[in-house]
């Protein structure tokens, strides 16, 4: 027998969705990957019931004629500047007489890690695992079989505004999808995106979204801190439409086509005929203004993301450096300009295909998309993961199954 996972990303100009089948082999193979008109989201959140449900019941009309079962297990994506990451320890006694460290002191330890005061109408949506102690000796991965009086385990709390969370999965349970899991976006895009050895040196995945830029920071293989900025690639676009004076569509078309974020690199006499992209549009602009337009809104998202990492307080080492997902991550000069700012080596993230197979070659372009890092990880956090670090809710479905199955 096997199963089906479905992994949807939901962002402000687009829902990317991956439908994957476990095999009773273990194998894994693509049924489909898409991308579908989004609505109702904003800045990451569900802020219109009435069009997201539009959305969400033709997606589920699309799926299930694909696979009836393909809204049975369902993972979602959240993202929202609400998302706060707190870390946490806690200690409990070994319950054995022998002190041997059972899976049952460590329950107790992680859940005894969620029991603090949150603000109100707050949530825990991750508990994740950063270490284990055993009688004050750290950087334990698993902790079961070993010996001692005293179990610590120190965590990284993600917690969200229970509102939009519940709003996101009532929503998705109405149109008739059975969700397992709802993931915090940079978790999901890291999953698919950076390897084990990135994350044991250090390094930081950071999702350039339309409306939103959300980064996840690793060192050590620990995650250290995430978080969701409320600006995004769409910002950029706004302000070339406001200061070429041109429509949203054209600035659109202009930034992808002829845009980058080097200045240095525009000669100041170039100019750019918009009558090659609207015949009705007889206007000249300078390709260099267009630019210098990118590199100021782009500089602005960069600052917000290294006065974050100045936050913590600590200088981090982070080798692996900074991997760039999203569909900002196209844009010519982002690399130079990351590196120029954040002081760190860059390169673009591709999702990892290696855990999938039987892929046409439509569905392995799409997945090879750094657009598609947080759905392609959706469906490896349900593989490998399952509920194991979510908040416990009504949506329980699918249990830490297929644990080592991706790397």
């Amino acid at each position: 027998m096997s199963h089906i996972i479905t992994g949807l990303d939901f962002g402000s100009s687009s829902v990317k969705g991956v439908v994957v089948q476990v095999r009773k082999d273990g194998n894994l193979s693509v049924i489909t990957a898409f991308r579908h008109p989004a609505g109702g989201f904003r800045r990451g959140t569900l802020v219109d019931t009435e069009e997201a449900s539009t959305v969400m019941h033709e997606l589920v009309k699309e799926l299930q004629g694909i696979s009836r079962q393909a809204t049975k297990n369902v993972y979602l994506n959240f993202n929202s500047e609400q998302i706060k990451t707190r870390p946490s320890r806690s200690i409990v006694a070994v319950a054995r007489s022998d002190q041997e460290i059972q899976q049952e002191d460590v329950d107790r330890a992680l859940e005894s890690s969620r029991a603090f005061k949150l603000p109100p109408n707050h949530i825990v949506v991750h508990n994740i695992t950063r270490e284990y102690f055993v009688d004050d000796i750290g950087d334990i991965q698993d902790p079961v079989g070993m010996t001692g009086n005293r179990l610590e385990a120190s965590t990284l709390i993600v917690e969200g505004f229970a509102p939009q969370y519940n709003t996101l999965t009532r929503q998705a349970e109405k149109a008739g999808m059975s969700v397992s899991g709802v993931i915090f976006n940079p978790l999901a895009a890291s999953k698919s995106i950076l390897t084990k050895r990135q994350k044991d040196l250090g390094a930081i995945l950071v999702d350039f979204g339309a409306d939103t830029t959300t980064f996840a920071v690793y060192e050590e293989n620990k995650l250290v801190h995430a978080k969701c900025l409320p600006i995004g690639a769409s910002y950029i676009t706004k302000d070339l439409a406001v200061g070429l004076k041109i429509s949203y569509d054209l600035a659109e078309q202009l930034k992808l086509d002829l845009g980058s974020a080097e200045v240095g690199e525009v000669n100041r006499r170039e100019n750019i005929r918009l009558s090659a992209f609207d015949p009705d549009n007889r206007q000249e602009i300078s390709k260099r203004f267009m630019c210098e337009i990118i590199e100021v809104r782009l500089a602005e998202i960069l600052d917000l993301i290294h006065n974050e990492l100045k936050a913590l307080g600590r200088p981090l080492q982070l080798p692996g450096g900074v991997v760039m997902v999203g569909g900002g991550s196209k844009l010519k000069g982002i690399s130079e300009a990351v590196r120029h700012h954040l002081k760190l080596p860059v390169q673009l993230g591709i999702p990892d295909t290696a855990p999938f197979e039987a892929m046409n070659p439509a569905h392995h372009n799409l997945l090879q998309d750094p657009e598609f890092a947080v759905a392609s990880g959706l469906t490896l956090w349900g593989l490998t993961e399952g509920d194991s670090h979510s908040v416990s809710n009504p949506f329980d479905a699918i249990a830490n199954i297929f644990k080592n199955l991706a790397p």
